[in-house]
């Protein structure tokens, strides 16, 4: 029994979590060494906007719109209408949009990378870069790392702002708020520390979801349902390093 749940979790684990470490020390080598494929960079850095600047955009309005709906007319109504605006942009650019953006950023692309490698793995076209001494780490992972160490960060607070604009108009619309009283108190209290742990948090996310997807990839072995496997385990496993990141930045950040 013992040996079975070690064989099934235990084990798994460990050796997900040791080439997930040696990925992430490569591409650091590689990139500390300037030996990153430009030509590739910029092609993967495109692929990863358009893959996920839309759906990323569309959870923001969502989320400003239900606090907007829920929170703003409740503030308005107890004259507290100018407090909404570091409401809104604390919890935007502190929690939601980096955590549920990133949520969404390992549904669409980091979903699609797992599969994409795992395919080249069980189709020995992994081997066949061994073969001509290409690394797969510097082929494959390096490009989006750096992209996504780049453009996530950029990608969450620009649906930041969208988010808070978002719940400003909902209430706007409710209650008639004016701008100026919404943007006061995020002038007064808003300062560039929120805005700096939203995007660390945005690229912190960022290149795990990367070296996550990547090393699920390149372990897959076997056929179809081992590619699937793979891109399964990307989101879950995505989702619970985001959650457990998050918390540790948050309880470092509010000491």
């Amino acid at each position: 029994m013992h040996l079975k749940w070690f064989n099934s979790l235990i084990k798994p684990t460990f050796v997900f979590t040791i080439d997930l470490v040696i990925n992430f020390l490569n591409v650091i080598y590689y990139i500390f060494s300037l030996k990153v494929n430009p030509r590739e960079f910029v092609k993967q850095s495109f692929y990863f906007i358009f893959s996920v600047l839309v759906s990323v955009i569309l959870v923001s309005i969502a989320l400003g719109i239900v606090l907007g709906i829920q929170i703003g007319p409740e503030f308005v109504s107890k004259g507290l209408g100018s407090k909404f605006g570091i409401l809104s942009a604390l919890t935007m650019s502190r929690e939601l949009i980096p955590v549920l953006g990133a949520m969404m950023i390992a549904t669409q692309y980091g979903t699609g990378l797992a599969s994409e490698i795992a395919s080249m793995k069980v189709s020995e076209q992994i081997d066949a870069l061994k073969i001509f001494k290409v690394s797969p780490v510097y082929y494959l992972i390096v490009p989006r790392f750096l992209a996504a160490l780049i453009f996530t960060p950029l990608i969450i607070w620009f649906s930041t702002v969208i988010a808070i604009f978002s719940s400003y108009i909902i209430v706007w619309i409710k209650t008639g708020l004016v701008l100026s009283s919404f943007n006061s108190s995020i002038l007064d209290y808003f300062e560039i520390k929120d805005i700096l742990l939203c995007l660390f948090k945005a690229a912190v996310f960022g290149v795990v979801i990367i070296l996550v997807a990547s090393t699920k990839g390149l372990q897959a072995e076997g056929g179809a349902k081992e590619v699937g496997e793979a891109t399964t385990m990307t989101v879950i496993l995505s989702f619970i390093f985001i959650i457990i990141i998050d918390l540790i930045i948050t309880t470092i950040y509010l000491r």
